[in-house]
C-alpha cells in the first residue's frame, strides 16, 4: 500500500513541474493553466506535510512519548519509516520551489491556492497540536482512561503550526488578520473559554458542595477543564492577545471581534444566566430540599460558570470596539448594538416559543414536558427565565438603537446595520411562520382524514403553532418597522446630489454623509496640509441650504469649511 502512495505522490509531483516547464517554454502565461498548475501544486504539497508530519510524528512519538510499550519492530514502524522517508524530502523539495515562484511572481504570493494552503496548513495543525496539548495535561492530571501523552504530536504539529503562521505573515504582514488568524482566534477562545466554564463550574460545585453528576470512568469538571483550557489558552494569546494592538480592522478582524467575541461571549453568558437561574427557581419551586439539591442544582454551577465566563469574554471584545479615535455613532457601534439586540431577541423568542408550547401541553392534557425533570412545571419555569434573561437584553440595546433614530432619523434609518438586521430578522421569522403554518395544517389534516381529530392533535402540532405564534410576531413588528424605515429613506434631504470632499482621510465621514444626504459623496485626502477633522453636524449644516447640484467642500487646518458650487460630468 506504501509503493503505490510514494509513486502517486512522485508522478504528481513530476507532473506539475514538467507542466510547468512545459507552458513556461512554449507557450504564452494563461491563467486557466495558472490555476490549474497551482491548484494541484498546493493539494500535493499540503498532502506531503500530512504524511511527512504523521511519520516523523511517529518516529518521534518512539523516542519521546510515555505511553504503553508497543514492539520497536512493528508494521505501524515500517509505515512510519516510509511516510518520513519519502515525505519529507518531497514536502522540502516541492516547497523550495514553491517558494522561488512566490518570491519570484507577484501573481503567485497573492494567489488564492496559496492563501488556502496557507490556511489549512495552519488550522488542521492547529488543531491537532491542541488535541495532543489536552490529551497530555489530562494525562499529567491521571485522567481516568486517557491514551496517554503525545509529546511528540506537540513538537511536530505546533512546529508545523507555527511555521505557517510565520510564513504567512511574511507574505500578507503582521497587522492583517487572515483566515488562519481568524480560525486561530475563534478555536483559541471557544476551547479557552469551554475549559474555563468546566474548571470555574468545578470549583464552585465545590464551593456549593455539589457533587458531580458523572460517570466514574471520565474525568472530573476540574481535571476537563483544566485540560481543556491550557490547550487552548496559547493558541488564543498568539492569534489574538498578542497582536490586537497592531492588526488593521478589516473585514474578517471586525467578524471575529462582533461575531465570534461580543456576540459569542453575550450569547454565553445568556445562555449560562437562563440555565442557572433554571435550576434555582426549579429547586425553590419543589420545596428547596437539601437532599434534593444535588440532582436539581447538577447544572447551576457550570450555568454560573457560563456567565462569568461569557461576560469576561463579552467584556474583553466590546473594549477591543471602543478603543478608536472615533467619535460618534460609526456603523461599527451601530452593527455591535443590533448584533447583541439580535443576540436578546434570540433567547426572548426561544422562551416564547416555550412558553406558548407549555400553555398548549396545559389545554391539551399533556403530561410529558418540553425539558425539566418529569413535571410540566418545568416548561413554564424554562420559558420564563429565558425570557427574564433574554428579553431586557434585547430591550437595552433595542432601545439605545431607538433612541438614535431619534437623534438622527435619517442617518440611522439609512444606516447598512439597521437594513441587514430588520430584513434578515423579517425574512427568516417569516420563512419560519410559513414553514410551521404547513406543518400544523398537514398535522391537522392528517388526523382529519383519520377520523381522531381532537386533544390529540393539539398536542401533536403545538411546537408549529408555538413557533408560527412567535414568528409572525416577529415579522410583523419588524414589517412596521421596516415600513417606516423605507419611508423616511425614500424621503430626499435637501443638498446636492454630489458632493466631493477635500480634507483628512476619513472613511466614516463619507458613509455618514451619504445615510443623511441620500447623495453620492467622494473623498479626496489634502496632502499640503494637516486639516482639522471632519465634523459631521458641520456638513450638514453647510450642504443643508445649498441647490440640488454638486460641490465640492474643502477644510481647512481650522476646520472651516468652503463649499464651491461645480458642475461635475
Amino acid at each position: 500500500m506504501l509503493v503505490p502512495l510514494a509513486i502517486a505522490i512522485i508522478v504528481l509531483v513530476v507532473a506539475v513541474l514538467g507542466g510547468r516547464r512545459a507552458l513556461s517554454h512554449d507557450a504564452p502565461r494563461i491563467t486557466e493553466g495558472s490555476s490549474i498548475r497551482r491548484f494541484f501544486t498546493y493539494v500535493v504539497l499540503f498532502g506531503l506535510l500530512m504524511v511527512a508530519g504523521d511519520g516523523v510524528a511517529g518516529l518521534l512519538s518512539r523516542v519521546v512519548d510515555v505511553r504503553t510499550e508497543t514492539d520497536f519492530l512493528d508494521d505501524l514502524l515500517a509505515q512510519q519509516t516510509a511516510f518520513a522517508v519519502v515525505g519529507v524530502p518531497l514536502f522540502v523539495v516541492l516547497a523550495a520551489w514553491t517558494r522561488s515562484r512566490v518570491r519570484g511572481d507577484d501573481a503567485e504570493a497573492t494567489s488564492r491556492g496559496l492563501a488556502l494552503y496557507l490556511t489549512a496548513a495552519s488550522v488542521v495543525p492547529l488543531v491537532l497540536t491542541v488535541t495532543a496539548l489536552q490529551s497530555t495535561v489530562a494525562w499529567a492530571l491521571d485522567v481516568p482512561f486517557d491514551s496517554g501523552s503525545h509529546f511528540a504530536e506537540i513538537l511536530v504539529w505546533g512546529t508545523v503550526w507555527l511555521t505557517h503562521q510565520w510564513v504567512e505573515r511574511r507574505l500578507v504582514g503582521a497587522g492583517v488578520l487572515t483566515r488562519a488568524g481568524f480560525l486561530g482566534a475563534t478555536i483559541g477562545l471557544a476551547v479557552s473559554a469551554a475549559g474555563a466554564v468546566m474548571l470555574l463550574g468545578g470549583l464552585l460545585a465545590r464551593a456549593l458542595q455539589i457533587s458531580e453528576v458523572a460517570d466514574p470512568g471520565q474525568p472530573s469538571l476540574l481535571q476537563a477543564g483544566a485540560a481543556t483550557l491550557v490547550a487552548g489558552l496559547p493558541v488564543w494569546l498568539v492569534c489574538w492577545v498578542l497582536r490586537v494592538r497592531g492588526l488593521q480592522r478589516l473585514t474578517l478582524w471586525h467578524a471575529y471581534v462582533l461575531l465570534v467575541g461580543v456576540a459569542g461571549g453575550l450569547l454565553t453568558a445568556v445562555v449560562g444566566a437562563s440555565v442557572a437561574l433554571d435550576r434555582i427557581v426549579v429547586w425553590l419551586v419543589r420545596g428547596a430540599d437539601a437532599a434534593s439539591a444535588p440532582g436539581e442544582l447538577a447544572a447551576l454551577p457550570v450555568g454560573l460558570g457560563a456567565v462569568v465566563v461569557g461576560g469576561l469574554v463579552w467584556v474583553h471584545h466590546r473594549g477591543v470596539v471602543r478603543v478608536s479615535g472615533q467619535t460618534g455613532r460609526t456603523e461599527v457601534r451601530r452593527a455591535y448594538d443590533y448584533l447583541l439586540a439580535g443576540v436578546g431577541l434570540l433567547a426572548a423568542s426561544v422562551g416564547l416559543v416555550v412558553m406558548v408550547v407549555a400553555g398548549i401541553e396545559g389545554l391539551a392534557g399533556a403530561d410529558v414536558p418540553l425539558v425539566g425533570g418529569g413535571r410540566p412545571l418545568d416548561t413554564v419555569i424554562a420559558a420564563a427565565t429565558l425570557l427574564a434573561v433574554g428579553g431586557p437584553v434585547w430591550w437595552v440595546f433595542w432601545h439605545r438603537v431607538q433612541r438614535a433614530v431619534v437623534t438622527d432619523p435619517v442617518g440611522e434609518r439609512r444606516s447598512s446595520s439597521r437594513r441587514v438586521y430588520v430584513l434578515l430578522l423579517f425574512g427568516v421569522a417569516g420563512v419560519v411562520a410559513v414553514g410551521a403554518l404547513l406543518a400544523g395544517v398537514a398535522g391537522a389534516l392528517q388526523d382529519g382524514f383519520a377520523g381522531t381529530l381532537g386533544p390529540q392533535t393539539l398536542q401533536a402540532v403545538r411546537y408549529p403553532i408555538a413557533l408560527l405564534v412567535t414568528a409572525g410576531l416577529l415579522a410583523a413588528y419588524h414589517w412596521t418597522v421596516y415600513r417606516d424605515d423605507r419611508v423616511v429613506r425614500a424621503e430626499r434631504r435637501h443638498g446636492p446630489r454630489r458632493v466631493v470632499l477635500v480634507g483628512p482621510a476619513d472613511p466614516d465621514v463619507v458613509r455618514a454623509l451619504r445615510e443623511r444626504t441620500g447623495g453620492t459623496a467622494t473623498l479626496m485626502a489634502r496632502t499640503d496640509m494637516a486639516a482639522a477633522p471632519w465634523s459631521v453636524e458641520a456638513l450638514d449644516a453647510a450642504l443643508h441650504d445649498l441647490p440640488d447640484a454638486a460641490v465640492v467642500v474643502v477644510a481647512d487646518e481650522r476646520g472651516d469649511l468652503h463649499t464651491i458650487p461645480v458642475s461635475l460630468p
